[in-house]
């Protein structure tokens, strides 16, 4: 394990040194050369890539696109995001977009094959959960992607088609049926990932467990766009006995030490970067934590510099600090050796009160949406007192209570892309605020485009990208 994390640090602090950089790696080549690292190497530095983009810039995204984070006036480091500006060119994305398929995405689908092979089901599962999880953050950000033909190398298919949305959902759900059908341990990995697992230490019921609230997430994401589809699939979930996360699924390994830090943490507040100080508190998510009395509030955000707690409107960068002095506005909280979470324990209660809540699973919606209110609070150490109970009213009062609910637990775990993606599926919460800088016409964005070092490379890919207000197919609301 130890060479294992020795590995990782190298592998974060690429990750962190070339997020800003403009040179994009080829789809179908990896530069950690798979072919030759071994796989209980392969698997640990996968899943950092995918933490370090997902955990990373796309939080940044997510933080600011959830309305948890609005850009300072006194610094400028997110002015494009905050305004919904964001073109295909844009090398940051760009740059992300690439390391996912050409670090993770590879070296998981490496494991695949040679675990496949060898029959060694435990790591394929691991492998299969983690890069279906990575596909999807790509597929509910861009739309159409390249899944069937990707991965296959510089001696395979190097131009890939994209398949559409629906069609990259139902093969995720395939893969990891397939992976859970298997004949893997039931308790520990007996492969030689069981030491190198950094996400649950080779528990192999958590590994099932994980898998089960993928699926149960995938479904949920279709419930307004597929609904027969989505309710089928939960429905034959419950009546299979599937079992989902009571604790959460993360990458828990990240000290308060350069190079090994939250990569969130690391792009944002390091002491290496020029300014902390971009992050700030937007009034979207403090105003309603403030009206609430809700002790969270403490927990998100730090104290002004000139004392006290205070946000600042969505797209407020180009006030004038005599319009707003920046120094009496309250910063985001980042803790450097926080978790990233790929499915926190919130969040897998809240999925399962949304399946109860429709009847298409069973259990007690009211009882499974305190539990995510519960575990929230919990995580950030506050007490909920008697905030939020389940309101009676109907389906549409829940579902507004569950996700409204999700969207605040998600802020402590950093996850602002999961909850901007919800906000979009499901309209809730209902009273986000347009930029004051936006570029779109009063729309909000619906997507990131695809980059067009991928249109320009590979012909089969879309040639045209997609507005930034153009909804991914799930967003029928």
């Amino acid at each position: 394990m130890k060479k294992a994390i020795r590995y990782i640090g190298a592998i974060m602090a690429m990750l962190f040194v070339t997020a800003s950089c403009d040179d994009f790696l080829d789809v179908n080549t990896d530069p950690n050369n798979p072919a030759n690292a071994p796989v209980e190497l392969l698997f640990p530095a996968a899943v950092v890539s995918t933490a370090g983009t997902v955990g990373g810039q796309y939080a940044i995204l997510g933080g600011l696109w959830s309305q948890y984070y609005a850009q300072n006036n006194a610094s400028n480091q997110y002015k494009d995001i905050d305004s919904y500006n964001i073109i295909a060119s844009n090398g940051t994305f760009g740059g992300r977009y690439q390391e996912l398929y050409s670090g993770a995405l590879r070296d998981y689908e490496t494991i695949r094959e040679r675990s496949r092979t060898t029959g060694q089901w435990d790591a394929y599962l691991m492998a299969t959960v983690m890069q279906s999880y990575t596909y999807q953050v790509l597929t509910d950000l861009y739309g159409d992607i390249a899944i069937d033909e990707a991965l296959q190398g510089a001696n395979g298919n190097v131009n890939p088609v994209f398949r559409e949305g629906p069609a990259v959902y139902d093969t995720l759900i395939a893969r990891i049926d397939y992976a859970l059908a298997q004949d893997f341990p039931e308790e520990d990995a007996s492969s030689g990932l069981a030491d190198n697992d950094v996400v649950f230490g080779g528990d192999m019921e958590q590994w099932v467990r994980f898998a089960n609230t993928l699926k149960l997430k995938i479904f949920i994401r279709q419930a307004y766009a597929r609904p027969s589809v989505s309710q089928a699939g939960i429905e034959a979930m419950y009546a299979a006995g599937a079992e989902f996360l009571v604790s959460d699924a993360k990458l828990d390994i990240f000290e308060d030490v350069t190079s090994r830090r939250n990569p969130l943490y690391e792009m944002d507040q390091s002491t290496a970067l020029n300014t902390n100080q971009n992050l700030k508190a937007s009034e979207t998510l403090f105003g309603f934590l403030e009206d609430n009395n809700d002790p969270r509030l403490e927990k998100l955000y730090l104290e002004a510099t000139n004392g006290g707690y205070r946000a600042m409107p969505q797209g407020g960068f180009n006030l004038t600090t005599a319009q707003l002095n920046p120094l009496s506005v309250s910063r985001a909280l980042i803790e450097p050796d926080a978790p990233v979470y790929f499915i926190s324990e919130a969040e897998s209660y809240f999925l399962q009160a949304e399946a109860a809540a429709r009847g298409w699973g069973t259990g007690d919606a009211a009882a499974l949406y305190n539990a995510g209110v519960d575990a929230s609070f919990a995580q950030m150490g506050a007490a909920r007192g008697g905030l939020y109970p389940y309101p009676g009213g109907g389906l549409e009062a829940q579902l507004e209570a569950i996700i409204t609910q999700k969207w605040v637990a998600l802020a402590g775990t950093y996850q602002g892309l999961e909850a901007y993606l919800e906000q979009l599926r499901t309209g809730y919460p209902d009273f986000f605020t347009y930029s004051l800088e936006g570029v779109t016409g009063g729309a909000f964005p619906k997507r990131l485009p695809l980059p067009d070092i991928v249109s320009q490379r590979n012909p089969n890919a879309p040639q045209t990208p997609a507005a930034i207000t153009a909804p991914i197919w799930w967003d029928v609301n």
